[in-house]
Order: structure tokens, then C-alpha cells, then sequence
């Protein structure tokens, strides 16, 4: 066996993981109580899913344009999907949508301009 067709398995492998990890978060979308649960399972799939798919893209197609563009598009999936994840959150927690009854505490009730805590 060579190098690129170790490299190219090992590709394949990220790709399915990749794939593996967006599919369970979309079953966690129907399944999750609540809104702040499922932008974490979203959050949680945009970047560690299409990292995995694009990391696996790169072994099977290995250059240094590639890699280049690789490393670009995975830390730009990184930081932007975290933020856009937390940015629904907030944006649900300011418009009062409920947490899940398993929720025992609101930390963030005290930074709220327009809640008496």
C-alpha cells in the first residue's frame, strides 16, 4: 500500500465522521427539549462536522493549495459556527424562550437590563 492510498482511507475516514457527526446533531434537533440545547448540537456539528469533512478532503487531495485553503475554510468554520450558535441562544434568551424544564438555574437572569433579579 502507498502513501496516497493510506492517505486517501484516512480521507475517507474524516469524511465519514464528518458526516456521522452532522447526522447525529440533526437527530439531536428533533429530539433536544429546548432552543439553547439544539443551537449547541448545531453549534457542536457546523464545526467539528465540516472541519472533519474538509480535513478529509485535503488527505485525499493533498497539495499546498489545498492545505492553504483547508486551514482557512476549517478555522473559519471553527470560530463562525460557535459564534452563530451562541448568537441564537442569546437571541432566544432575550426573546423569554423558556429553557427546558430540566434547567434548575438562570445564571444570566443578572445580566438582564430589562428583568428585576
Amino acid at each position: 500500500m502507498s502513501i496516497h492510498d493510506i492517505l486517501h482511507v484516512a480521507g475517507l475516514i474524516c469524511v465519514f465522521l464528518g458526516i456521522a457527526t452532522i447526522i447525529v446533531a440533526g437527530i439531536g434537533l428533533f429530539r433536544l427539549p429546548d432552543l439553547y440545547l439544539r443551537a449547541s448540537a448545531v453549534g457542536t456539528s457546523a464545526g467539528l462536522g465540516v472541519a472533519s469533512i474538509v480535513v478529509g478532503a485535503l488527505l485525499m487531495d493533498f497539495s499546498t493549495a489545498n492545505l492553504i485553503k483547508a486551514l482557512i475554510a476549517v478555522v473559519a468554520q471553527l470560530l463562525t459556527s460557535a459564534v452563530g450558535s451562541m448568537a441564537i441562544a442569546r437571541t432566544g434568551y432575550l426573546r423569554n424562550s423558556l429553557p427546558a424544564a430540566i434547567t434548575h438555574t438562570d445564571d444570566l437572569v443578572k445580566t438582564r437590563r430589562d428583568v428585576d433579579a
